[in-house]
């Protein structure tokens, strides 16, 4: 059955391409497709439009800078502070180090953490690179 049928498709892909003249293009077809590729680089679809115009940026150092100098000139120290008032309270003698002894990991954990570091550390120019390399 199977024989049956590659040989129906043999005889109708050889009556198919029997029929048919091999086509050539035009003596001017590379012009022609260059000619179009010239016309869609110079299109509005491929200018770069920035997301923030640099009236924007402007706008945005503008304001950094005048809340900058405010707070440099305008700075009074208060004994309480708005989140005291509410009842929020933090303790700023917080230490990483009063845990860090307490802290027990086998070495292959600790081998784990620092090769996943080092691989993070690896990866991210890599990355950033590839992703350059795409979008321009």
């Amino acid at each position: 059955m199977k024989e049956n049928a590659d040989k129906y498709l043999d005889e109708l892909s050889r009556k198919v391409a029997g029929k048919k003249a091999i086509e050539s293009p035009s003596m001017d077809f590379t012009n022609n497709v260059m000619s179009q590729i010239k016309v869609y680089s110079h299109s509005k679809y491929t200018t770069y439009k920035p997301l923030i115009s640099k009236s924007m940026w402007f706008l945005i150092l503008l304001v950094s800078m005048a809340s900058f100098v405010y707070v440099y000139f305008n700075n009074t120290i208060s004994e309480s502070s708005w989140l005291e008032n509410l009842g929020f309270t933090f303790d700023m003698n917080f230490k990483l180090s009063n845990w860090i002894p307490n802290l027990e990991m086998s070495q292959t954990t600790f081998n784990v953490i620092v090769l996943f570091a080092i691989m993070f550390c690896i990866q991210l120019p890599i990355l950033k690179h590839q992703l350059n390399k795409r979008f321009h």
